[in-house]
């Protein structure tokens, strides 16, 4: 059963010509001249549907809510009562951004016929305006898959017994962080998909951040660096490990099928995997995509419990952002310190 985070259009407020006005296709009038703002205070909806293959897309009728759902102020119901379908998309930018590294896709969701609210292919934030730049498409497809904060099998993790394979932790089990000393592990998941294309993991060569031995992650999974150059001289960062892939010993690693293992704190941590510094789990809408609905449902519970869940231990710097202030410091060697 997919899960997926959806904002509401009673969450965005609009500027310029509407863009979510029909229930068909997108309006060219919108592109270069809309914004939309996420209201501070909104928080992301999650979407449970049932589908008989692997996409979310238009004419699917298969596309069904799992439960009785309310979104954009209707109560919807399960199984028939609650068709979910994709009309068009459009490709989105944080406002003041021009670099296309940092473009987002949105997807306008359409509930019953009617269209109410928007998904996307990266994660979008309460407070922030986005420019819409172009139509990306009036029959759009995207694979519920998607990519979360996760580590591959045989990764191991500093823990108060030694390095322990991150298969093997447990919940209860204390790892090492770089700012509270030895932490309870709360929660592992797993998750398995295909390791190809923007599915495949980034392999970081042994010695390219300080690593011990070579390790893989997800493309979406943040290592800690420090800058070195330019305004951001000094400071500790969370680069996507996409983000880094102009650093030598970073690079994609296609595989058939990969397995990827989460960690969760009561807070976001900084951990060590194979002697580098990177985060845990930082729970959001694209970590409860790539869980199931069992495991999906539990980490809902825990962020309820506990806000500081979704606080992040070190300023996260997007891959766009990343490559600009590397343009600016000479390259991204010249940028980060490793």
């Amino acid at each position: 059963m997919p899960i997926f985070g959806a904002w509401q259009f009673s969450d965005l407020i609009v500027s310029g010509p509407d863009p979510f006005g029909s229930n068909a296709s997108a309006n060219s009038d919108a592109v270069g001249a809309t914004s939309f703002t996420i209201e501070a205070d909104a928080a992301v909806q999650m979407i449970d549907l049932t589908d008989d293959d692997a996409n979310l897309e238009d004419a699917d009728g298969s596309q069904e809510l799992t439960l009785p759902t309310t979104f954009d102020g209707i109560a919807w119901g399960a199984g028939a009562a609650g068709d979910v379908e994709i009309e068009y998309s459009y490709v989105i930018r944080p406002t003041g951004s021009s670099d296309p590294a940092d473009n987002i896709t949105i997807f306008v969701l359409e509930f019953e016929g009617d269209v109410h609210g928007i998904a996307s292919s990266e994660r979008l934030f309460a407070g922030q305006t986005y420019d819409i730049v172009a139509i990306d498409s009036n029959d759009p497809v995207i694979p519920y898959a998607d990519l979360a904060v996760c580590f591959a099998r045989g990764t191991r993790i500093a823990t108060k017994q030694g390095p322990v394979a991150v298969e093997d932790l447990r919940p209860g089990m204390k790892v090492q962080t770089a700012d509270n000393g030895y932490r309870e592990l709360i929660w592992t998941g797993r998750w398995r998909m295909t390791g190809r294309d923007e599915n495949a993991p980034i392999r970081v060569a042994k010695g390219a951040l300080g690593n011990d031995r070579a390790f893989e992650v997800s493309a979406q999974h943040r290592l800690l660096v420090r800058s070195r150059a330019g305004v951001l001289g000094g400071r500790e960062l969370l680069i996507p490990a996409k983000g880094l892939l102009d650093l030598p010993g970073i690079a994609r690693a296609l595989r058939p099928r990969i397995e990827w293992l989460h960690l969760l704190f009561e807070a976001h941590e900084i951990v060590f995997a194979d002697g580098a510094a990177v985060e845990s789990l930082l729970p959001g809408p694209m970590a409860l995509r790539g869980v199931g609905p069992q495991e999906a449902a539990r980490l809902r519970a825990l962020m309820a419990e506990n806000p500081l869940l979704t606080q992040p231990a070190r300023p996260i710097l997007p891959p766009g952002q990343a490559r600009r202030h590397a343009k600016q410091a000479g390259g991204m060697r010249q940028f980060l310190l490793r």
